[in-house]
């Protein structure tokens, strides 16, 4: 970073400004970061950047990716260049490991163990990290998330960033700044279970916590499109004519519409999508049994939908009358916090929740459990 930017990235660098959060999502690259104002904190600015049509993959292309941050930069008034970045996913694998505790090894050696024994001698090309997940009973056996990424992966993503003019403040997972924002959004009062949905392309992520503790990450074979390949066979139509559909007809089973056609294309379509989100229930229902077990207590449960689909109308509601469990899209995080004062942007008036992980990774630092 030239001295200047130093000297600038220095000067901003106080406790009212938290550091940029920025993810590189499936279509965008998403940044946002936060200010506190008195007791509360607002929206200091944020950017969302689509990705080419005809672009290769964003993480393969040094000039293309520094390009994409400029554009990001110039969106919005950010203070400082210090960013809270996420690994991407599709290059970060996490899994839940049980791990005995003895006064003889610590958590650290007792999970460098387990991994090796899973990986074997190829241990060294990698960068393993874990997060302990805190269960309400004390024993010998417990459980922790464990992030594995490839070593020279996590190395050029840190390059990228740093020639794109940006300073690593930390790198962290999705399921991390998720759990993060979801801590935001509670307000105390009874125990709570909650599970984050967040639908890719072809793979979904669900994101387990109990009471703001992060007790699983699955990934689950289920996507947009898969579900839409089957709209499209079945009802002889092309892939782009599918994606018309479930983004102009409500899939809520209570939705009232006049209109015939209306009512016959969200009957055609109910029937084709309730089977795909039937695979996904049950593994919505096996998580919050878990999460049940787990808080050992009576609980609430609460299911947030993110990604994709939660930008078809109605799903949340269709998946709650399936699962029989409360659904919800998650809501647009930067209607959240308030803008401030002349910042760079205000939030978009149909802003929806593909701010989640951003917002979540920018709450670092703001939050009593970082």
């Amino acid at each position: 970073m030239p001295p200047f930017a130093q000297a600038l990235d220095a000067l901003h660098r106080d406790k009212s400004v938290g550091d940029i959060g920025l993810e590189l999502a499936l279509e965008e690259l998403h940044m946002v970061q936060l200010s506190r104002v008195g007791e509360s904190l607002a929206v200091n600015a944020h950017a969302a950047v689509r990705y080419p049509e005809d672009a290769p993959a964003v993480l393969e292309n040094a000039k293309q990716f520094a390009g994409l941050i400029k554009q990001a930069l110039k969106q919005g008034k950010f203070r400082g260049r210090r960013v809270v970045a996420a690994m991407p996913a599709s290059a970060t694998q996490v899994m839940p490991v049980s791990y005995q505790s003895s006064s003889q090894q610590s958590d650290d050696a007792a999970i460098a163990a387990l991994m090796r024994e899973r990986i074997g001698d190829e241990i060294s090309e990698f960068v393993i990290d874990y997060m302990p997940v805190q269960t309400l009973y004390q024993g010998r056996e417990k459980l922790a998330l464990v992030a594995i990424c490839r070593e020279e992966t996590v190395v050029g993503f840190l390059e990228m960033l740093r020639k794109s003019g940006l300073k690593v403040a930390a790198l962290e997972i999705g399921p991390i700044a998720i759990r993060r924002l979801i801590a935001s959004m509670q307000v105390p009062g009874s125990p709570q279970n909650t599970l984050v949905v967040n639908c890719g392309r072809d793979k979904s992520y669900l994101t387990l916590m109990s009471d703001n503790r992060l007790l699983a990450d699955d990934e689950v074979d289920f996507g947009e499109d898969t579900v839409l390949e089957k709209i499209s066979e079945a009802l002889d139509v092309s892939p782009e004519l599918a994606v018309e559909l479930v983004k102009n007809v409500s899939l809520d089973p209570a939705a009232s519409e006049a209109d015939p056609e209306v009512v016959r294309n969200r009957g055609a379509l109910t029937a084709i999508v309730k089977p795909e989100l039937r695979r996904l229930v049950q593994e919505i229902q096996r998580g919050l049994a878990f999460a049940t077990s787990e808080s050992r207590g009576a609980r609430t449960d609460q299911v947030f939908l993110l990604g994709s689909m939660a930008r078809w109308p109605g799903t949340a509601e269709l998946l709650a009358s399936l699962a029989d469990t409360p659904v919800a899209t998650i809501p647009s995080p930067l209607t959240l916090f308030p803008p401030v004062a002349n910042a760079g942007s205000a939030p978009p008036a149909e802003s929806g929740p593909e701010f989640a992980v951003a917002t979540g990774l920018a709450l670092r630092g703001f939050m009593d459990h970082d």
